[in-house]
């Protein structure tokens, strides 16, 4: 090797450290950028007429398995996040803390007890249907929020959707631009970060796979379809079904619109459907049910009674033919709503006016099983507990799902993450080794200058 040569293998040496200790740098510099995974320069030998070493290329250091893990637990999550934020809100509508349901179940029913003592009095008689406008305004609004929230969940889902579609065209366009990368030969490392960044938001709405070809372009699976292939990019379409559940759809261009409701179970978007369309109505027709035999008990008391007017048959609280609905409907009967004196105390009219059969049959209702379960207000506690139940699973399936999660991501990180001492060990390697190049090239300087003067 000519003293010409050596001063090219010392030059190399000085550039391939350099590139080095920047790659190193650039992993310091970033160590708590989100994303991020760890570069490391690939360094090799020029061929032996050459002499000297190269960076071949700036090397990734990502696990596909470990990262697919995390994605996969992030779906999982984003369904337990999803899920229990709408049965906190679900309980909070139907048990809002005093005065509930059974509150005002228990209050209509002790001012009954009063009236039954004094059964011709207004003012007992007005304090009943007071206490009974109470509990049907309760128990009715309770019903409308309950809808009014089933709309906000669907609102929810379709502003998941919306999001999960921005970053399904964004991850097109990156797989285009990867692939370009990787046919000039650069690995595209900062692309494929911010790609696997957006792959991983959209596991939080959906749940997502994602598998690589040589090419460096990803296949987005989720909901048991394909989202994005290459540079394509399909739409997640949410709205409601002929029974007003909701519908996930994916749109391809130039293709029908496939269902893919039913595989919709992770990512935020699997847990609002869970809840909007299980859990809400699960709360809902339990408080129908609860509406429908309270309204039934009483009424079929009432309308055996007669009024201070003579009149009997009249029921107390307006009915439905089903359970179906019966919270919403939930009233008094217009035609005792400010009229005190058509309320029916007296098993007949010729026990009036101090007849109190009836009233004292109302008032035992707070005791008597409703619907053959339980008592009115237990019954309602009943229906409350099982949604407390209910949310209290979800909370834990929430604490699960962030354990796993930070599992998945500390696994992934021991392999993509930055370590400083370990970016600091190479730092002074590779400034050990630029050192050591940059002796060589002085010698080769003197050495070259020596025989220089020598000639």
């Amino acid at each position: 090797m000519s003293l010409f040569s050596l001063l090219g293998v010392a030059r190399d040496g000085l550039q391939a450290q350099s590139a080095a200790v920047a790659v190193t740098g650039q992993n310091i510099t970033n160590v708590n950028t989100p994303g991020y995974v760890r570069r490391s320069a690939v360094l090799a030998t020029r061929p032996a007429s050459q002499g000297g070493v190269e960076v071949v290329t700036t090397a990734r250091s990502f696990d596909r398995m470990t990262y697919g893990r995390a994605v996969e637990e992030h779906g999982r999550r984003g369904a337990a996040d999803a899920r229990a934020d709408a049965l906190a809100s679900t309980e909070s509508v139907v048990a809002p803390g005093s005065p509930d349901i059974a509150d005002r179940a228990n209050a209509f029913f002790q001012s009954l007890n009063t009236w039954s003592g004094a059964p011709a009095d207004t003012a007992a008689r007005l304090d009943v249907l007071r206490r009974a406008s109470d509990l049907t305004r309760q128990v009715s609004g309770t019903a409308n929020d309950l809808e009014s929230l089933r709309g906000d969940l669907y609102t929810r889902a379709r502003g998941a959707a919306g999001e999960v579609n921005e970053r399904l065209g964004r991850i097109a366009t990156l797989n285009t631009a990867i692939a370009e990368a990787t046919g000039r030969g650069d690995a595209g490392a900062d692309l494929r970060d911010e790609r696997d960044r957006i792959v991983q938001e959209v596991g939080d709405r959906v749940g997502a796979r994602a598998v690589e070809d040589a090419s460096g372009r990803v296949t987005l699976f989720a909901a048991g379809a394909a989202l994005v292939e290459g540079g394509r990019a399909a739409a997640l379409g949410v709205d409601l079904d002929a029974v007003g559940n909701l519908r996930v759809q994916v749109q391809r261009a130039g293709d029908p619109a496939v269902d893919v409701t039913a595989s919709t179970t992770q990512g935020a978007l699997g847990g609002l459907r869970e809840a909007r369309d299980a859990d809400v109505p699960r709360a809902a027709a339990e408080l129908d049910r609860f509406a429908f035999d309270l309204a039934a008990a009483v009424n079929a008391a009432h309308t055996a009674g007669a009024g201070l007017d003579r009149t009997s048959g009249r029921a107390l609280f307006t009915a439905t033919a089903t359970a179906t609905g019966a919270a919403r409907a939930l009233a008094i009967d217009p035609a005792l709503n400010g009229h005190p004196e058509r309320l029916a105390a007296a098993s007949a009219a010729a026990d009036l006016p101090g007849g109190n059969a009836v009233a004292l049959q109302l008032a035992g209702l707070a005791g008597r099983p409703l619907g053959g379960s339980a008592p009115p207000a237990e019954r309602f506690g009943a229906l409350a507990a099982d949604l407390g139940t209910r949310r209290a699973a979800a909370e834990s399936e929430r604490g699960l799902r962030a354990d796993t999660v930070a599992q998945a991501e500390n696994l992934h990180a021991s392999s993509a993450g930055v370590s400083l001492d370990e970016e600091m060990v190479n730092l002074s390697r590779f400034q050990r080794a630029f050192d050591a190049s940059t002796r060589v090239l002085r010698v080769a300087d003197e050495l070259l200058d020596n025989l220089i003067r020598s000639l």
